[in-house]
């Protein structure tokens, strides 16, 4: 990878640079302030003029707070308008913008409001009022990477302890115009906002990508796949992040007659957890779209894909190769790099790396190989052509009676379960052995449910050992997903001990 002495960045024909967003989105203002910047949930059409305006004006609230170059401005990460012209005016102050979940606990708030060390607290009220207040901690980072910090994420931390990911510009700007490259959109694609702003992907991959390119932003909110196609029709979006589960109800959308067109979407990014091969293919035989299986998190975002012209086998059964410019292999236990083809925990490195934990949010929890990657908790296979398929996660690992269970690897094979529509393979405590796996599954529309003994006659087809198979089998109506519309196994897991006496 080049890097130039004017922070214009290069590798394999992809430029970016690390300016921060108010002074991108600002040229867009300059060229044509009155072309369309958003489309909120309820249907406002809001131009760059009217953001900007909005933005100047939380600016100035801000500053008078104390907001000032390297300070942190905490807000909600509601989809409304008021939260682009926050983040915007964040950036326009040379600050770092830290959104946070709304469904977030007010114990969880508070640890934010006590460690995070911010400036500043920014809240939308469902009036639309906008109320600036400096922090409540008389606490002020003093982090020196702050300077260079646009955004802060906040992620679930293995010790219950939120970890906040802290980005530069450049990060954000490399993962949205590399996904802006892969699926080749026009300078008149809108982007379709399905997932949540308060993540740093929710966030970099809606509004930042939208507003440093000058593409309009289309929210949608509640998630209605029906109303949220017809969004991406009318709207010409070419481009939209989501999970397995957007995808899944798209798909029963168009089987079920409620959706008979095509969509404009150029491509579509999808990730977050185990999604079938079936599911990718109908995407594009239902809905004329390619969905494209992608590997990121919120410390790395973004730095893997499948590409759409990659053969659909590729597409169904891979996460793609790594963007321009990014490094992964697999690694092991000590964090030497496999050969090709291994087993291991993947390792990424690379300009959508984050630059850390903040200080008393994860900072010191970072895990590196000694050539510098970064350790993801990943496990992952890359094969001689470069390919990376995701095989599980290492904290999702059940461990019963000593014998560990990958919970990936019985998902995928549940998943291929004609009645099955989405499946997660939880661990429940149990007294002799330490745990025991139970299957969560939620049954297709249409289909009957199934009992224990269906369940293990079809892993037994599927060849998958015994010393695997789950112990209990829990249908559920509906699945528990958390924020960002992912799976949440920490609440089905805790659902599932709950139903069979194990709480």
């Amino acid at each position: 990878m080049e890097v130039s002495r004017l922070a214009e960045f290069r590798a394999d024909g992809l430029t970016w640079t690390d300016e921060r967003l108010w002074p991108q989105f600002a040229a867009h203002v300059d060229a044509d302030p009155d072309a369309l910047a958003l489309i909120d949930c309820g249907d406002r059409r809001w131009t760059r003029r009217e953001l900007h305006g909005l933005a100047l004006d939380i600016a100035k609230r801000l500053a008078a707070v104390g907001v000032t170059a390297g300070s942190r401005v905490l807000a909600a990460g509601v989809k409304r308008a008021e939260t682009l012209a926050a983040a915007l005016a964040t950036s326009a102050c040379e600050a770092t913008f830290c959104p946070y979940s709304p469904k977030l606990s007010e114990a969880d708030r508070q640890v934010l409001e006590t460690r995070l060390g911010h400036a500043a607290h920014v809240v939308i009220g469902s009036d639309d009022a906008i109320i600036v207040a400096p922090a409540t901690s008389e606490r002020r980072t003093a982090d020196p990477r702050d300077r260079d910090t646009v955004l802060i994420g906040f992620t679930s931390g293995s010790t219950g302890m939120p970890k906040a990911v802290m980005h530069g510009a450049a990060a954000l700007n490399y993962a949205t115009r590399a996904c802006a490259a892969i699926a080749a959109l026009q300078p008149a694609d809108s982007i379709l906002g399905i997932v949540p702003l308060d993540s740093a992907p929710g966030f970099t991959f809606t509004a930042h990508f939208a507003l440093s390119q000058g593409r309009p932003l289309v929210l949608v909110d509640p998630w209605d796949p029906v109303a949220a196609m017809r969004r991406a029709v009318e709207h010409g979006c070419g481009w939209a992040i989501m999970v397995p589960t957007h995808l899944y109800t798209m798909v029963e959308a168009a089987k079920t007659g409620s959706w008979t067109a095509t969509l404009p979407l150029r491509a579509a990014a999808v990730g977050g957890s185990a999604m079938t091969a079936e599911l990718i293919a109908d995407a594009e035989t239902l809905l004329g779209l390619k969905a494209l299986r992608m590997f990121g998190m919120s410390e790395c975002m973004g730095h893997c894909s499948t590409r759409p012209g990659d053969p659909l086998t590729r597409r169904r059964g891979s996460d793609g190769i790594p963007f321009p410019g990014t490094e992964e292999e697999a690694f092991d236990a000590e964090g030497v790099a496999l050969p090709r083809g291994s087993r291991g925990q993947a390792g990424v490195r690379g300009p959508s790396l984050f630059l850390g934990y903040a200080e008393g949010l994860g900072s010191g929890q970072e895990r590196r190989s000694r050539d510098g990657y970064f350790l993801t908790g990943d496990e992952i296979v890359r094969d001689e052509e470069g390919f990376v398929t995701v095989v599980g996660r290492i904290k999702d690992q059940i461990i019963r009676g000593g014998f560990n269970i990958d919970p990936a690897e019985i998902e995928a094979a549940l998943l291929r379960h004609p009645a099955i529509a989405e499946v997660a393979v939880v661990a429940i405590p149990e007294p002799k052995l330490g745990e025991q796996a139970c299957a969560v599954c939620r049954v297709r529309q249409g289909m009957t449910p199934f009992g224990f003994a269906t369940m293990v006659d079809h892993l037994e087809r599927e060849g998958l050992s015994r010393k695997k198979w789950p112990e209990h089998l829990l249908i559920v109506e509906q699945m528990a997903v958390g924020a960002t519309g992912k799976l949440d196994k920490k609440a089905m897991a805790a659902h599932a001990a709950s139903a069979l006496g194990r709480g």
